[in-house]
C-alpha cells in the first residue's frame, strides 16, 4: 500500500464510515466489514475524499491520461467537484462534468440542444478523455448508462478509468463479479482507492484488528470473494 492509501483508511476509520464487526447486507450475507459513504458528507470529509481520488489518479494513471472528471448523477456530482479541486491543489487543472437525470427545460443550456440539456458543465470535446468517479460499484447499471451517454455526445471519447472508494472483492449472489462485469461490458478499468483485503492487511499491520475479526474476514472471502480475495483468504498477501 502507498502512504496515501494508508492515510485514506485512517480517514475512513476516523469518520466511522468503515467498521469491523458483523453487519447484515441487503443480500442477507453477514459481512465482517461495512462501508457507509453517506457519512462522508461534511466539507472536510468531502475534501479528504477528493484528495484520495486525486492521489489514486496521479499514482495509477498519471495527469496526462485524462482531461475531464465525470461524476454520474447524483452521488457522483460532489465527488467529481471534490476530485477536480483536489487535483488543482496538486497543480493539475482538469474540468469536472456531470449529467442531469432530467433534461433542463430553460436557460442557455436548454437552448443549446439535447447535449446541453443533459449536462452540468461544458459540453466535452469529441475526443475527450474521461475518468469517472463514484462511491461504490454495486451492479454497475448507472455507470454503464453514463458511459453510453458520454460516447453518444462525444463520439471519439475514451475512458481512462472508473474510480471508486473501495472494492469489496466480492461476488454477487448470482456468482458474478460486478467490477469485472462492468469492465467486460464497457472496456473501462475500475480503480478503487483501496481494496478490502488491503484494508484488512493494513489494520493487521497497525494492530487495529483482532485475530477473531481477521478469521471472520478470511472465512467470508473464502465463501464469497473474488479469485484474488479467495487467494488472500487462503493465506496470501492482499491483491
Amino acid at each position: 500500500m502507498q502512504d496515501y492509501q494508508r492515510a485514506f483508511v485512517d480517514f475512513l476509520l476516523e469518520a466511522e464510515a468503515l467498521k469491523i464487526g458483523e453487519f447484515t447486507l441487503k443480500s442477507g450475507r453477514v459481512s465482517p466489514v461495512f462501508l457507509n459513504t453517506g457519512l462522508l458528507d461534511t466539507g472536510s470529509r468531502l475534501a479528504r475524499l477528493g484528495r484520495g481520488f486525486a492521489a489514486t489518479l496521479l499514482d495509477r494513471i498519471g495527469a496526462g491520461a485524462f482531461d475531464t472528471v465525470f461524476g454520474p448523477a447524483y452521488k457522483g456530482i460532489p465527488l467529481s467537484v471534490a476530485t477536480a479541486i483536489a487535483l488543482a491543489e496538486s497543480g493539475v487543472e482538469k474540468a469536472c462534468l456531470s449529467d442531469r437525470k432530467e433534461a433542463k427545460a430553460h436557460g442557455a443550456e436548454a437552448a443549446s440542444g439535447n447535449v446541453g440539456k443533459r449536462l452540468l458543465g461544458r459540453a466535452p470535446a469529441k475526443d475527450a478523455r474521461f475518468v469517472m468517479v463514484d462511491d461504490v460499484l454495486t451492479d454497475g447499471a448507472t455507470k454503464m448508462e453514463s458511459v453510453a451517454f458520454l460516447r453518444e455526445i462525444a463520439s471519439g471519447c475514451s475512458f481512462a478509468a472508473l474510480l471508486i472508494v473501495l472494492d469489496r472483492q466480492e461476488i454477487k449472489p448470482d456468482g458474478s463479479n460486478a467490477v469485472q462485469a462492468f469492465t467486460d461490458a464497457t472496456g473501462v478499468p475500475v480503480l478503487p482507492i483501496v481494496t478490502l483485503t488491503e484494508v484488512v492487511d493494513y489494520l493487521v499491520e497497525k494492530d487495529a484488528i483482532g485475530p477473531d475479526d481477521v478469521s471472520r474476514c478470511r472465512a467470508y472471502w473464502t465463501e464469497f470473494g473474488t479469485p484474488a480475495a479467495k487467494a488472500w483468504a487462503a493465506g496470501g498477501a492482499a491483491v
